[in-house]
């Protein structure tokens, strides 16, 4: 039941660094009935800032066949359009093509060298190809170009924690925090540091975040994680009941659902219901099999608790902690 302290996918800024740098990032409710508008749209006379808006868009909602046309669009009326080019190389990094990414990049900054959002999105290549010295050189330079850079320092942050220096990376990510109150990524970063670290300062910044993207329910999850752990399991299972009926059939809910109540509430009848329907979600998971097992055997129905071993053994005779529960049940 341990956290994952850095998600790749928590790294990567891709479209947060596209906006241009008069909106700095901060879009309205008209910008985005706009761009969803536009996307809809079967309008093919666009100008550049309407197809670079229906590519973004189409990007962030997984169209990428849709963007590519549209980012082409926008770079056949001007090739030399920084916004265009910073979504081509989004476009890229879904693709995972790192050497037009980087041709792309390069490109953006000798059409504008003063423009520092292409170099900071080279830090963030030059850390997914693991030389993290190369990115802190590029966010320097981005630093150098503009002062006011919450994504460059957010970028710092991501390697301070990739190197487990979890004192720089909150002082990078605070950076960025105050340097752009809207941007998400920090604060999420902030509340998993404070959560590792059993700080109850955790809990104001995943409500934070809950509040900055009510509908991102990775948040609420990582909520419910640090409640459970830290003395309040009962909200947590508030939680995972909200996520429960929010995003039904979810094998991990459900298990947590079930771990919760056998091991911080001991309501094992609870969790033997939880843990059958994680396993009809996935029949082969021992996780849930083992800690059904577990349930059993705490209510002292060992004969049930047995069965439920033996049958993982049958298909993992070397699974130790199979192994243990028989010998602890006396078989």
């Amino acid at each position: 039941m341990k956290k994952v302290f850095l998600a790749l996918a928590c790294v990567l800024i891709l479209a947060s660094c596209t906006e241009s740098n008069s909106n700095n990032n901060k879009k309205t409710a008209d910008n985005q009935q706009v761009e969803a508008s536009a996307a809809d749209a079967v309008d093919d006379t666009l100008d550049v800032d309407g197809y670079i808006n229906r590519a973004r868009w189409y990007l962030a909602n997984q169209k990428v066949g849709n963007a590519i046309r549209d980012i082409n669009s926008a770079l056949s009326i001007d090739g030399k359009n920084v916004d265009a080019l910073l979504i081509l190389a989004d476009i890229y990094y879904a693709l995972g093509d790192q050497d037009n990414i980087l041709l792309t990049l390069n490109k953006a900054t000798e059409i504008d060298p003063m423009d520092s959002r292409p170099v900071v999105k080279l830090a963030e290549l030059s850390f997914l190809q693991g030389n993290t010295n190369m990115a802190n050189a590029y966010i320097d330079k981005a630093l150098e170009l503009k002062s006011i850079n919450p994504q460059a320092y957010y970028m710092r942050g991501v390697i301070c924690l990739s190197k487990n220096d979890t004192v720089q990376a909150l002082k990078q990510f605070m950076k960025s925090r105050n340097q752009d109150d809207s941007f998400f990524d920090p604060v999420i970063q902030i509340a998993n540091i404070y959560a590792a670290q059993r700080n109850p300062i955790a809990q104001d910044y995943y409500n934070l975040a809950i509040e900055m993207e009510p509908d991102n329910y990775s948040t609420y999850y990582d909520l419910a994680m640090y409640l459970q752990d830290n003395g309040n399991p009962e909200k947590a299972l508030e939680i995972y009941d909200t996520l429960d009926v929010r995003m039904p059939g979810n094998y991990q809910i459900l298990f947590n659902k079930g771990y919760v109540n056998l091991v911080y509430l001991n309501e094992y009848d609870k969790a033997i219901e939880e843990f059958d329907k994680a396993l009809e979600v996935d029949p082969k998971s021992v996780d849930a099999l083992l800690n059904k097992g577990v349930a059993y055997e705490q209510k002292g129905n060992y004969s049930q608790a047995k069965s439920i071993y033996l049958q993982i053994l049958k298909g993992n005779p070397n699974y130790q902690l199979a192994i243990d529960a028989l010998f602890r049940i006396g078989e």
